[in-house]
Order: structure tokens, then sequence, then C-alpha cells
């Protein structure tokens, strides 16, 4: 890939800047605050687009929305033409206060007419990194030579990036791998086992209440039981006694017989008086009758003795039904209450069981919650299981892999080192980038080697990785100020290198001081 111009508008404190460039090693010799930064942003503006971090009230150097925006207002931007696989394009983008403001739009230079071969995300489309991994590798600032360690880049080192250019595979798995983990479990006891049981200890609780309240039914129930037990044997005992009043009220209505003795005994006592009336007639108005009137006499005492003994016999039998049937009335009204009594207990032992339903949970409900939670529980352990041994599979195979292009690394790195006149210092890189050089059979880390030599390992291993990175079509590599803290032979040795590199790929050098520049090289327009 290569940059063939490009026009700034009001991009920072560059205005209405236009540039056109050439292949290999292009020189920017302008003044303090030019610039020369900015452009290096626009350059990543135009590939990636403005990232929008979170508005803050103090200076942030990364938030280039915030920074770039011109202080009247409007938007700013520019275009960027490119050349890569043989076509040429012009990508176009202005930037607004807010990421919902910016526009893109890229163009066929052929046809002049819009394309659709890439989109928005044109960097990773093209160069197959992130912005960060852009920043880390392509992009050189004079702050900050070393290589960072970002997944996109490592991902590309390992050959895992998806063809399309957009997708890395590495990078999204262990991204749903470890969203898959953090949903299970999470920091803070909030991750889903967790939650689990945490819900299962508290159904747990209230199984124990609700056992309690079963228990307490239960117990209900069997008084319930014998309540309606009861309450049966006093309507069998209610409806005898009923029974009984009603057939000794019947016989003795029907029967009739107390009356005709009633009337019997005082026929007799009318009769008697009668005998005794005619037998003393007899007796004193009737001489000759005299023996037939004391007979007659003596009858009538005889009736008047048995009438009253009939009368005598009916009052106490009359007395004694009496007795009787107060006795079953009472009987009956006794019966009555206490199936009355009865059938109260048993309504009250139902209402009570129905409060006890209502108050406590059905154990067996929560008895088969408890169990699924406990079945997803241990399933998600499992899962969990097989998430975390997952990745530790794949952070193996990654160290595998890396043994496969750190050999690749290490070789550029080590030829570069060579072409920087420094091949004898030892340096070495392991497999995070980490470097360090030996000395009296120990190993340093590269921060103990004064500022100049270490901006050389850095640049080394910044041309090695891009080596690495882009086998085939290497973006245009942008060199802010590296160089400044190297003497004049150290310069011309990272110059001869630089030189070397950009032989195989675009180089833009920024610089502000002319001595620094490459002579054989024209600037920037």
């Amino acid at each position: 890939m290569r940059i063939l111009a490009c026009y700034i508008e009001n991009f920072g404190s560059l205005h209405h800047v236009k540039c056109r460039l050439n292949k290999g090693l292009n020189s920017l010799n302008e003044r303090n605050g030019w610039g020369k930064s900015t452009f290096a942003v626009f350059l990543r503006a135009m590939f990636y687009g403005l990232d929008n971090p979170k508005p803050g009230a103090s200076y942030d150097p990364g938030d280039f929305r915030k920074n770039l925006t011109p202080w009247q207002g409007g938007n700013f931007g520019g275009y960027v033409e490119f050349e890569t696989e043989g076509k040429e394009y012009r990508v176009t983008r202005f930037f607004g206060e807010r990421k919902k403001d910016d526009s893109f739009e890229l163009t066929d230079l052929a046809t002049m007419k819009p394309s659709t071969d890439f989109t928005s995300s044109l960097g990773e489309e093209l160069f197959g990194i992130d912005a960060y991994g852009y920043e880390r590798s392509v992009y050189i600032p004079h702050n900050d030579l070393s290589i960072g360690t970002d997944d996109s880049v490592n991902t590309k080192l390992l050959g895992l990036l998806e063809n399309d250019g957009k997708d890395n595979a590495y990078e999204d798995a262990v991204k749903v791998l470890n969203d898959a983990r953090r949903e299970l479990k999470k920091t803070g006891g909030r991750g889903k086992i967790d939650r689990d049981s945490e819900e299962r200890a508290g159904l747990e609780v209230r199984l124990r209440k609700a056992l309690e309240g079963e228990k307490k039914t239960a117990e209900k129930k069997n008084e319930l039981a014998e309540a309606v037990k009861k309450k049966e044997g006093c309507k069998s005992e209610r409806e005898q006694a009923e029974k009984e009043l009603t057939e000794f009220t019947e016989e003795n209505v029907s029967g009739g017989g107390k009356t005709g003795m009633l009337v019997l005994g005082v026929l007799l006592i009318i009769l008697s008086l009668a005998a005794e009336a005619v037998g003393g007639f007899a007796v004193i108005k009737m001489p000759a009758f005299y023996f037939y009137g004391q007979v007659v006499t003596v009858v009538g005492a005889v009736i008047f003795l048995i009438a009253l003994i009939i009368l005598i016999v009916r009052h106490y039998g009359i007395k004694k039904k009496a007795l009787e049937f107060a006795l079953l009335q009472d009987r009956v009204t006794e019966k009555r209450k206490s199936f009355e009594a009865a059938s109260g207990r048993e309504a009250e032992l139902k209402q009570e069981i129905d409060g006890l339903n209502r108050e406590y949970e059905d154990p067996e409900k929560l008895r088969q919650e408890i169990d699924r939670l406990q079945a997803a529980g241990d399933e998600d352990r499992k899962k969990l299981d097989q998430i975390e041994r997952t990745l530790e599979l794949l952070s193996e195979a990654r160290q595998s892999l890396s043994g496969h292009y750190m050999d690749r690394l290490k070789s550029k790195f080590a030829a570069y080192l060579e072409k920087a006149g420094i091949a004898d210092i030892g340096a070495s890189m392991d497999t995070d980038f980490n470097i360090s050089f030996e000395r009296s059979g120990a190993l340093h880390p590269v921060l103990a080697e004064s500022s100049g030599i270490r901006d050389i390992i850095n640049l080394s291993a910044r041309f090695a990785l891009i080596d690495a990175l882009f086998e085939n079509d290497k973006p245009c590599v942008i060199l802010d100020d590296v160089m400044n803290n190297l003497d004049e032979e150290r310069f011309q040795s990272a110059m001869r290198m630089t030189e070397e590199f950009a032989k195989s790929c675009q180089v833009i050098y920024l610089t502000c001081n002319s001595s620094r520049t490459p002579k054989q090289n024209k600037k920037g327009e």
C-alpha cells in the first residue's frame, strides 16, 4: 500500500495543506509547532477515523476529536489518495464534535465514482490490525518507539486473521470465551454461578420454612380428620335423638289412650255417684229394697274407687311421659349443640389450613426449583471448567505458534541491528516483544542502555515487526522525529537502516532538524 497524495482542511494546526508523496523514503522537514505530529494523526484518522472517548474536563492527548476540533466550530478533515493491489482510491473523511457527525467516502480514482471495495473500517481491512495495533507498529512517534502488545498485532503475526481482514479469529474467540466466563463467574459474586447459588441458598431457607408450614398443616389436617369424624358421630347421635323424640311424640299423640282413661274415670265417678245416690235413696226411703240399696251403694263405692285408681294411674302416666318427653328434648338439644360445635371446629380448622397454605409455599415446587438450579449450577461449573481449559489450550497454542513467527521476527531484528552497526550488543526479544541485551553473561532490560542506543534498538524492532506483519503489501510507515537522541554517527547508521527499510515500503520521515534529513530524498510538497 502506498499513499499518493493528501489534502488537509482545518485539522488542528493544519489548514489547507496539500502534499504528494513518492515511493520509498519521504522526508517532511518543518519547524516546531507546524503540525508534524498532527499530520501523522491525520493519516491515522483517514484510515481509522477518530476515537471519541468520554469527554473530560482535563486535557487528554489521546482525545483526538476534542483536541483537533476547530475552536470556531465546523467540520475538519480532508482526503488521502492511496494505491493498493494495483488500484487507486481516495478516502475522504470529515469529522464533527460527535461521532454521528462524521462522514466517510471512498472514491475509485480510475472512474471517480464511489467505491464499495472497502468500508469505513478501512484501516483494519487494509492492514489487518486495529487502530491501537497501527499506533504500536506502523506509526512510530519520537516519544515511544517501543513495540506495544496488542491482540490484533499478535494475531496477525500468528496468521489467525480471517480472509476478509475484518475479524480477528483468535481475539474474537478469546473475547467470546472470556465474556462467557465472566457471565458465569464475575468478580464480586455477580456471575451466573454465584447468582444461582445465592438463589438456591435462599430457596433452601424458604424450603425449611415451607417444611415447617407443611408439618403444621399436616397436624391441622389430622385435627380436621378427627373433627370431621367427631362431627359425623354427633350428627348420627343427633339424628337418633331426633328420631326417638319424633317416635315418642307420634306414639303418644296417635295412641289416644290417655284421654280415654280420663273419660272412663270421669264416667265411672259419675256412675259411682249415681249408684251411691240410688242405693242411699233405697236404704232410706224404700225399706223393701234396703238390701238392694246397700248392694248398690257398695257397688257405687267400688266403682268410685276404680275410677279414682284410673285417674291416679293416668296422672302419674302423664307425668312420666312428660318427663320422658323433656329428657328426649334435652337430649336432642344437647346433640344438636354437639353437632354445631363439631361443625364449627371443622370450619375453623379448614380456615386455619387455608391460612397456612397461603402463608407457606409449596415445598414440592421449591424442591423442583432447587433441583433445577443445582442441575444448572453443575452444568455451568462444567461449562466454566471447559471454557477455562479451552482458554488455557488457546494460550498454549498461541505460545506454540509464537515460536513460528518469533524466529522470523528475531532474524529480521538481528539483521536491522547489524545494518545499524550495533549487532554486537547481544539484544534479544521474547514473545511479548520485551527486549533485553546480554552483559557479563546476564540479560538486562533495554532501559539499562543509553537513550540513543535504546532508540536504535526499538526502531530496529519496529522495522522487524513491520516486515513480519506485512510480508507482501506493506502500509506507509510514519517516523515522527525518532532520531533526536542520536549522535551523528548513530544517526548515519540509523538512517542507513531506514533507507534500507524504505526499499520495501513507503516511509514518511517527519523532522524539525534539517541536518537530520536524508540528502537524497526530496521533501514533500
